[in-house]
């Protein structure tokens, strides 16, 4: 392995296990233009990274530097020192607030003599601790190579230019040994995505010709789309108090329905790089390419909070979404179990600004809301209840009624059954997808009554 691997986010990434193993309690200071930085706190301690100071420089950012280099030099003298009673001391990792350019990178490294993340390490570090299924791990180490390959490109530039590469880059054979390695590990993962997305388009033009309803689950990061998941379809799902719990497409039944899939995916965040974007462009579509979208908003927030986050799931959603339509966005509001009535009312004020749908105010923890959610989502996709009527089986026709309506449950979900008259005639109420119900009728010998 060559010195340019200590720099670099991982040549392609190391496991999971070694990744959470090598970050937890690593000592870490955080160099920011812009005062906001609780986000990135929240980031590096999701990650296991002790952020002991943040260090702050007014002013333009510096293009080649982030910060500029007089201030780089002064905070590269004091790590110098080693004192063992500075608060520095023991700090391997600078991180820097901002999607830092390759060459911001490659000069901060160069300055300070130490590993250094701007926002697109510090999100791929905790993706790779966060990713579970193969789909998820395959688009975080193809984001990986790809944020590799930036900044072994610039080491080339400079070294096309004559100047030195700079601390931990290694010598011009081992870079380009490296450069050779990671372009064909993404030629490999390009194979294997460009496989699994063809797949999930299959499977979802089945379901799409079975009648097969599916409800997409967006919002920010940590909104609180799991929980609901979880509640509805009731399969388990990781649920945690954290950014980013959740990166792979999750796809579960929705409880008391017809066949309606819900789709849970990777939230967003913002100024979300490219790179990771580019990766995981195929579980955001996922999520979106559905019926009906669920547009999934933690009330809890403070106002500022609630407003920014919004905006950047609505303008996310726009970009992702062809011919964006804001009549398949149903706003829900969650964690209204931690807030009192005056905050909800004011936070559903605030979505009719952005011509947004009424919000339904729901609770993952007090169940609040759940079941008047499942009933709009049942009235948005199927308008009403379709009332049959099944006879009895005849010499012509010797299907059961048991048999059929075991059929209608496969079909879609029945709310009540009701026998009308002595021949035996049972007449079903149901939640159903009209095309499916009327191929099933067809083949029902006139048995099933529309």
């Amino acid at each position: 392995m060559t010195n340019i691997d200590t720099f670099l986010p991982g040549s392609g990434g190391g496991t999971i296990d070694s990744t959470k193993l090598r970050n937890q309690g690593r000592k870490c200071i955080l160099l920011h233009k812009k005062k906001d930085v609780d986000e990135t706190l929240k980031l590096a301690k999701a990650v296991g990274l002790d952020v002991v100071e943040c260090v702050f420089q007014s002013g333009k950012e510096n293009q080649k530097s982030f910060f500029g280099t007089g201030k780089l030099n002064s905070i590269s003298a004091e790590f110098e020192m080693k004192n063992p009673t500075h608060p520095w001391y023991g700090v391997d990792l600078v991180l820097v607030h901002t999607n830092a350019s390759p060459i911001q990178i490659v000069e901060l490294n160069k300055i300070l003599k130490l590993e250094c993340w701007d926002r697109v390490r510090l999100l791929l570090n905790l993706f790779t601790t966060q990713a579970n299924s193969v789909e998820a791990k395959l688009q975080v180490k193809l984001a990986k190579l790809n944020a590799d390959k930036t900044i072994m490109r610039e080491y080339a530039n400079i070294q096309n230019r004559g100047e030195r590469l700079g601390w931990g880059a290694g010598g011009k054979h081992a870079l380009e040994s490296n450069m050779k390695i990671i372009d064909r590990e993404i030629s490999t993962l390009l194979k294997k995505k460009s496989r699994r997305e063809k797949s999930e388009r299959e499977r979802r033009k089945h379901r799409i010709k079975n009648g097969i309803k599916s409800i997409g689950l967006v919002g920010y990061t940590n909104a609180g789309k799991s929980s609901l998941f979880q509640n509805m379809a009731g399969k388990p799902v990781l649920i945690q108090n954290q950014l980013f719990s959740t990166l792979e497409t999750t796809i579960g039944r929705m409880q008391k329905s017809p066949r309606i899939l819900m789709v849970d995916t990777i939230g967003f965040v913002d100024n979300l790089p490219t790179i990771l974007l580019d990766a995981f462009k195929s579980t955001i579509k996922e999520s979106i390419s559905c019926d009906l979208i669920l547009l999934v908003v933690d009330i809890s927030d403070s106002k500022k909070e609630f407003k920014r986050k919004l905006q950047t799931t609505l303008t996310e959603l726009e970009s992702h979404k062809e011919n964006f339509n804001l009549n398949l966005i149903q706003p829900v509001l969650t964690k209204c179990d931690l807030v009192n009535e005056k905050k909800v009312l004011s936070f559903s004020e605030a979505l009719l600004n952005y011509n947004l749908k009424e919000p339904i105010i729901t609770s993952s923890v007090s169940n609040h809301g759940i079941e008047l959610l499942r009933e709009v989502i049942l009235t948005k996709l199927f308008q009403k209840p379709k009332t049959v009527s099944i006879l009895p089986p005849t010499e012509n026709n010797h299907i059961s009624q048991l048999a059929i309506i075991s059929h209608l449950h496969e079909l879609g979900y029945i709310i009540s059954e009701t026998k009308i008259d002595t021949r035996g005639e049972i007449q079903v109420t149901m939640w159903v997808d009209d095309v499916a119900l009327i191929r099933y009728a067809a083949k029902s010998n006139n048995q099933l009554k529309i």
